[in-house]
């Protein structure tokens, strides 16, 4: 996806995004910055104990999306929420309140507020983050994060009538030609600690995803791959396809050393996505291929 698409995708979000959605969004974005940043369940009348985002030691967010912003209400909650936040025993320094505005700018009185809210607690660094902070703040990162900003906008892109199968074919086709895969033999495929098995013998890696964005993102491309590909296996043998699936595994075990394994999940897709053009299909089938050779466990999040 190109830099100038990504931008007006990205600005497009704030305004389909409200309530739940947008705050899901929100700690998605900010996992880029801050990998060990946890979202948080709420616990019953417990709540959320004023907390969307935690990444203990450092950070609390706090998410305010409106379908309209009021200023005395966003004042209020404010000042409610961070209040809250220290007395429930959360570890942080420093305090987010991210407001989905919409790009019509925050009343003045709001400013004032934060103002005040910074004056009386110096010990902590308290942020005020609108729309246009957001945005501008995930285009910084798109330099070296592009691929996780796309997967964030395209969470729950719509891949159901997927069947680009030339698109698929130029992928198997790119993976093949690796040397690797040429010179592969069965005996020198890793047994996995997690695996099991789909119908046509092939194994399956276990994975667990704790990124929302991302598990519902590659969730979507799964669902959608033992479609496509029980269609298309026949068309290039079941070998070869299951030396790709190999290559696929050990590529993302490869990376899985030293990483998370949504983070190893994207670092196998770049590995495979630098031998094909830039091409929107292109991309959906190199996850509907990469997707059948791997199972998702349930999203783990503090309870």
């Amino acid at each position: 996806m190109k830099i100038g698409d990504i931008k007006n995708q990205l600005k497009l979000a704030f305004y389909e995004k409200d309530g739940n959605e947008f705050e899901k969004f929100v700690v998605s974005a900010y996992k880029i910055s801050y990998p060990e940043l946890l979202a948080i369940k709420p616990q019953g009348q417990k709540g959320d104990g004023a907390n969307d985002g935690y990444q203990s030691g450092h950070l609390v967010i706090q998410v305010y999306a409106p379908e309209r912003v009021d200023a005395q209400e966003a004042i209020k909650k404010m000042n409610h929420d961070f209040k809250r936040a220290i007395e429930s025993g959360w570890d942080f320094n420093e305090w987010h309140f991210v407001v989905n505005d919409k790009f019509k700018a925050i009343p003045r009185d709001i400013h004032h507020a934060i103002d005040t809210l910074k004056q009386n607690n110096q010990h902590y660094s308290i942020k005020l983050i609108d729309s246009d902070s957001l945005k501008n703040r995930i285009i910084n990162l798109l330099p070296n994060n592009r691929l996780r900003v796309s997967i964030l906008l395209n969470a729950n892109k719509d891949i159901s009538e997927f069947s680009d199968f030339e698109a698929v074919e130029k992928v198997i086709e790119a993976i093949a030609s690796e040397q690797s895969i040429r010179a592969m033999h069965i005996n020198a495929f890793m047994n996995f600690a997690k695996e099991s098995f789909l119908p046509d013998g092939i194994k399956k890696l276990e994975i667990n995803i704790d990124d929302t964005e991302i598990f519902k993102f590659f969730g979507s491309h799964l669902e959608k791959s033992q479609e496509v590909m029980e269609e298309f296996i026949p068309q290039i043998g079941l070998d070869i396809f299951s030396d790709i699936g190999k290559y696929i595994q050990q590529e993302y075990q490869k990376f899985a050393k030293s990483m998370k394994p949504e983070i190893a999940l994207m670092k196998t897709y770049e590995s495979i996505y630098t031998k094909l053009e830039d091409d929107a299909n292109l991309q959906t089938a190199l996850w509907v291929v990469i997707a059948y050779f791997f199972d998702i466990c349930d999203i783990g999040k503090i309870e």
